[in-house]
């Protein structure tokens, strides 16, 4: 048996190289179709939800409001209350965030609101406790889109690299 033979015997058949790059092409789509939604939400806040100045009233870190784990570890949250004018009224917001079993993080992202600093917010008119505070075209804001999306490049990379071996071999078989 020839060392040529030997190779060809290892190599994909050309017939399935296709396939692979074409259900990859699909996981990749997918990805991205389902990341769509995650960016119009945002982008849906960035364009229609006003935009103010608040008041750092409360940032303190606070046993998390849920069951305890199945290990028994306790979790905490940074608990965050921000009071913010509309139209002459004052209202007041509360964000939960930063949830984690270690308090030393936790207190870390709370101290990064010192009671009385301003921060801008953007509120939803309709629902004036529903607030997100960093709004922006920034990575921290389009995180969970960025990193769907993240993934159907991947998928979309391995798609282009079976299409190119397909291609490749297409030539060998030709030759």
């Amino acid at each position: 048996m020839s060392t040529a033979t030997a190779q060809e015997s290892k190599a994909p058949s050309a017939g399935v190289l296709p396939l692979i790059a074409i259900a990859n092409l699909i996981v990749c789509l997918a990805f991205v179709a389902f990341s769509l939604p995650f960016f119009w939400k945002q982008l849906h806040i960035l364009h229609s939800w006003p935009a103010v100045d608040s008041q750092v009233i409360r940032a303190e870190v606070v046993p998390a409001r849920s069951e305890v784990a199945s290990d028994g570890q306790k979790y905490y949250d940074s608990d965050v209350q921000f009071l913010f004018t509309v139209n002459g009224t004052p209202h007041v917001a509360e964000i939960f965030s930063h949830r984690s079993p270690k308090i030393e993080k936790v207190r870390y992202e709370t101290d990064k609101f010192p009671v009385g600093s301003h921060r801008g917010l953007r509120y939803n008119p309709a629902n004036l406790t529903d607030v997100r505070v960093g709004a922006g075209y920034n990575r921290r804001f389009f995180f969970a889109p960025l990193l769907i999306t993240g993934f159907g490049l991947i998928f979309g990379i391995f798609a282009a690299v079976f299409a190119a071996m397909t291609h490749g071999s297409k030539k060998q078989q030709s030759a």
